[in-house]
């Protein structure tokens, strides 16, 4: 009698603990992205290589934005919308990968706007101006998606 009680009363204890543990993940996940990452700590972040990032401008303007300056492997992706992006990045665009979203000034209506399209997305905090502004490696011109075996490093 006793063994048909405690099995359910497991599952249901386990079941429970799962849901505590995904609803904190998630909560977490909102409030990193609140917080945002600075150009220095995205900066050392892509240098080191180990950790995987996906940079997505996500500046409104393509051609006065993204083409006169952006952060070096920045993917353009205008407004977050799929319909304004370059076909060659648009394929490039991983929802799954940890992402940086890049604005002009780090506006957290931008982030918000488009975190909801990645599973882990962090907004750049102060945007490319603070990038700028902070001296850091600057690239322009078209979006070129890299060499298959590139291997990333681009800074």
């Amino acid at each position: 009698m006793m063994a048909r009680v405690e099995m359910p009363l497991y599952i249901t204890v386990l079941l429970l603990l799962g849901a505590l543990l995904l609803g904190e993940g998630r909560t977490r996940a909102l409030l990193e992205g609140r917080i945002g990452v600075t150009p220095q700590e995205l900066y050392r972040t892509i240098g080191k290589g180990t950790v995987k990032v996906q940079i997505v401008d996500v500046r409104p303007d393509l051609e006065e934005g993204y083409v006169d300056t952006h952060i070096p492997g920045a993917i353009p992706m205008p407004g977050c919308d799929a319909k304004n992006t370059p076909p060659a990045a648009l394929e490039r665009i991983v929802p799954s990968v940890p992402t940086v979203v890049v604005s002009e000034d780090g506006s957290l209506q931008a982030f918000e706007a488009c975190a909801a399209k990645f599973t882990n997305a962090r907004n750049l905090s102060g945007g490319l101006a603070a990038w700028v502004d902070a001296n850091l490696p600057e690239d322009s011109g078209d979006y070129v998606p890299p060499k298959a075996g590139a291997g990333g490093g681009c800074l």
